[in-house]
C-alpha cells in the first residue's frame, strides 16, 4: 500500500487575515470537508480541500462556517 504524503498550500484565515501554509494528511481522500481552528485567532474555519491541477497539487480553501 502507498502512503500519501501531506500536501501544503497557502491560505489566508477568514476572520483574522492571517496567511500561513496548511498542511493537509491526504490520507483522508482527495476531496476532504474538516473544521480546523486558527493558529493564531483560534477560531474554527470550514477548510475544503480538492485535487489540484497536477498530480499531488491540492486547491484549499477556507470558510467562515457561520
Amino acid at each position: 500500500m502507498k502512503k500519501k504524503k501531506p500536501a501544503a498550500a497557502s491560505v489566508v484565515c477568514p476572520f483574522c487575515g492571517e496567511a500561513e501554509e496548511l498542511y493537509v494528511d491526504m490520507g483522508g481522500g482527495e476531496h476532504q470537508t474538516y473544521i480546523e481552528d486558527c493558529s493564531v485567532c483560534c477560531r474554527p474555519r470550514v477548510v475544503t480541500v480538492s485535487p489540484g491541477d497536477s498530480e499531488g497539487e491540492v486547491t484549499v480553501w477556507l470558510d467562515r462556517g457561520e
